[in-house]
Parts: C-alpha cells; structure tokens; sequence
C-alpha cells in the first residue's frame, strides 16, 4: 500500500508534561479550556472598549471568572452527569464512585450542560446590575464558540469521542485505538496476540488501556497491528471543532462589527440556531456516546431545546426592535 494513502492511526499524546506529583500533569484538554477563556475574555474586552458589550471593561474580568467557573466548568460537568454518566450507569453506579463529579481533570464535559449553566450565570449577573439580560447573553454567545472550538481539538487530541464508521476508502478515514475497550473479549485477545509479537513483549490490555495507548504512540509497529483491528471512522471531533467554533464565530464577531445596532438577544438566538444546526450535522457522523432515541443521539434530541432558546431569544430581540420608537422625517 502507498503509504500516502495509509489511514492514519491515532496517537498523539493527552499530556505535554508530566509533573512530579503522582497522577498529576499538564494536558492539552485543561490548556484547552485556558485558551478558550483567554482568547474569549480578550474578544469581549475589545467588543466592550467599542462600546459594542453592555458589560464594562473594567468589571469584565470578575465576569468572566464567574462564567468559566460556575457556567463553563460546573455546568459542563453537571450536564455530563446528568445527561450522559448517570442514565448510563444508574444509582448503582453512583454509589461505586460518588466523587466521579468532583473529577474534572479526568475530562467528561457536556456542552448543552455549559450553554445551560452560563445562561444562568448571564441572566442571575444582568438581573442584579441591572443590565440587559438578552444583551449580556449576546456577547457570551458570540466567544462561546472560541470554547466550544479548543473543546472538539482536545477531544480529537485525546482520541476520544471519535466518528462513525467510514469507508476505508474515504480520505478522511481515522483509526482510535480507544475503539480497543469495546472489543469482544476474542476480538481483544487476537489483537494483543497480534501487538505482543509485533512489539516483542507481552501485552494484555485488558483492564489497563493506558498500556496500550503508550505502546501504540511509542511503538511504531505494535500501532500497526492494533490498526487492523481498528475500524477506519470519521474524525468527528474535527468536524465539531470548524462547525461548532470556527464557522459559528467567524458568523457572530463579522455580524457585531458590522451591525452595531442589533436588537439585544439576537446574536444569542443566532448562536443557539447555528449552534444546533452544526451539532446536529456533526452528530450524523458521530459514534453515539449514549443510547438512541430511535434514529435521534442523545445530543441532536438536547439541540432541539436549543432551538427552542433561540426562537425565545428571537421573540425577545423582534419585540425590542418594534418597540424602539420611531424617527420622524
């Protein structure tokens, strides 16, 4: 085979560096979300200083914290627990491992949870300074996708949450070698016989994943031979990082610049439609991570009570603009 048009197997490396404490260390998924509240503070601090955010530059920052910490962080993890951790594993599960939560470096964020959590941060923050609530939301709608973006890079960094099955022939085609821990137990044992002879040690993976993900990204030929028994899949997470992030804020921040007048709320219902329509689509190339509801994923079922929002935001910013009096000639 031309090696040109080999499928690429993943390996790349959840960890730049690891720290002296055990179990500790520096991860593209926790840099993600600093690149993402960084850059979203720095976009909404200019946005203020144009007078084009109803939130003051000076009190943006104590904002901002807020938002990452209650919204972004608890929300998403909250939302991943209760849409996602707990339908699959139950009470039961639940009392295995009660501090599961409390994990957040472990990973396991649920956006529609972090949309949820900052829409109430934004409306209990605009409510007590009395601003507006539609206009506060609008400028956390439009940095959003900065997040959400960084988010699909570090899931597709980390392998996880990868696509549906694809043709071989298809040139985005990509294997995971996560796809390892749902093998039936014959499927697991040929591939460990088939890695312990290419590699020339023993391996058994079963119960012990890290194992296996360091030999894949350290051993260019036990790679190959977990790779036959991988599934070429869409790089879904990839498809989620332009749909969901690029393409949605390119969208917003080229409408605010250029439409300096817009009616309070309208930038947050055009998020939330975008934003639905993008997960929506992705979803259609993405492995479910949750049981189906028929033919609908546990996420496009969540995006259609963002459509819902954002028909409620649309209304909001339609009447505010009819109400807005007229100019007399």
């Amino acid at each position: 085979m031309n090696p040109l048009l080999a499928i690429y197997i993943h390996h790349l490396d959840p960890i730049i560096v690891k720290l002296p404490i055990e179990h500790l260390a520096l991860r593209w998924y926790g840099l993600a979300y600093v690149a993402g509240f960084v850059l979203g503070y720095w976009v909404l601090l200019q946005l203020s200083k144009r007078h084009l955010y109803c939130v003051e530059p000076q009190k943006l920052g104590d904002f901002i914290t807020l938002v990452c910490l209650v919204g972004v962080i608890m929300g998403g993890r909250l939302g991943e627990f209760f849409f996602y951790w707990l339908p699959a594993r139950g009470l039961q599960g639940l009392c295995d491992d009660p501090l599961w939560v409390l994990r957040v470096w472990e990973g396991g964020m649920a956006s529609h949870g972090g949309i949820a959590a900052v829409l109430l941060v934004a409306i209990i923050y605009a409510w007590r300074r009395h601003l507006s609530i539609p206009g506060v939301c609008d400028g956390l709608a439009i940095v959003c996708p900065i997040g959400l973006f960084f988010g699909r890079v570090a899931n597709f960094i980390n392998g996880e949450l990868y696509g549906r099955p694809c043709s071989p022939d298809n040139p985005l085609a990509m294997k995971f070698p996560l796809e390892y821990l749902e093998f039936p137990e014959p499927l697991r044992r040929s591939a460990d016989a088939a890695m312990s002879q290419a590699a020339g040690i023993p391996v058994n993976g079963w119960g012990n994943f890290d194992f296996i993900a360091d030999l894949c990204r350290n051993n260019d030929v036990a790679r190959e031979a977990l790779g036959r028994f991988l599934t070429p899949r869409f790089p879904s997470q990839l498809f989620e990082a332009f749909g969901e992030g690029l393409i949605i804020f390119a969208v917003l921040i080229t409408l605010r610049l250029v439409w300096k007048k817009a009616p309070d709320g309208i930038f947050s219902a055009l998020f939330c439609f975008l934003y639905a329509a993008a997960r929506i689509s992705a979803e259609c190339f993405k492995e479910p991570d949750a049981p189906m509801w028929g033919s609908i994923t546990r996420g496009q079922y969540l995006s259609f009570a963002v459509i819902a929002l954002g028909a409620a935001f649309l209304a909001i910013a339609l009447c505010s603009k009819c109400s807005e009096p007229r100019q007399t000639r």
